[in-house]
C-alpha cells in the first residue's frame, strides 16, 4: 500500500482570496469546494471528485520569480487569447516537437504555465 496516492491541492498565494477565487471561477470554469480562514479551494467543474484541488491562501505579497503550477489545455491559442482579453500578461506560445507551452500572470501577480500535448485516449 502507497503511502500517498495523490497531489490533494495545491496551495497558491493571493492577494484578495475572494476576488482570486471569483477570476479563477470565472476564466476556468471552477468551482469552490470549500472556504475556511481566508483559504479557498476550487476544483475544474468537469473534474472527478478527488482532482487535485487549487487552494487560494491569503499573502501580503506575492514571489513571481518562478511558475507556481501548471495547466493543461487542449486549446492554447484561446486560452491565451482570452487571457490577454482580460488584461493578462502572456508569453508568446512556445513549440516543441512535442509540447506547446506558455506562462501568464493571475490576478494576483503569480506566474502560472500552461502547456498542450496530444493526449492518450
Amino acid at each position: 500500500m502507497a503511502l500517498a496516492t495523490r497531489i490533494d491541492t495545491i496551495f497558491v498565494p493571493a492577494l484578495d482570496t475572494d476576488r482570486a477565487a471569483r477570476w479563477y471561477a470565472r476564466m476556468f470554469s471552477m468551482t469552490e469546494i470549500f472556504r475556511s480562514g481566508g483559504y479557498i479551494g476550487l476544483r475544474f467543474d468537469e473534474g472527478e471528485s478527488k482532482a487535485t484541488a487549487l487552494t487560494l491562501i491569503p499573502a501580503d505579497t506575492i514571489n513571481n520569480s518562478y511558475v507556481a503550477f501548471n495547466l493543461y489545455s487542449p486549446d492554447p491559442e484561446a486560452l491565451r487569447n482570452a487571457l490577454i482579453a482580460d488584461g493578462r500578461e502572456v508569453t508568446e506560445i512556445h513549440d516543441a516537437p512535442s509540447m506547446r507551452w506558455f506562462d501568464f500572470v493571475d490576478i494576483s501577480g503569480v506566474r502560472v504555465n500552461v502547456c498542450s500535448f496530444g493526449e492518450a485516449g
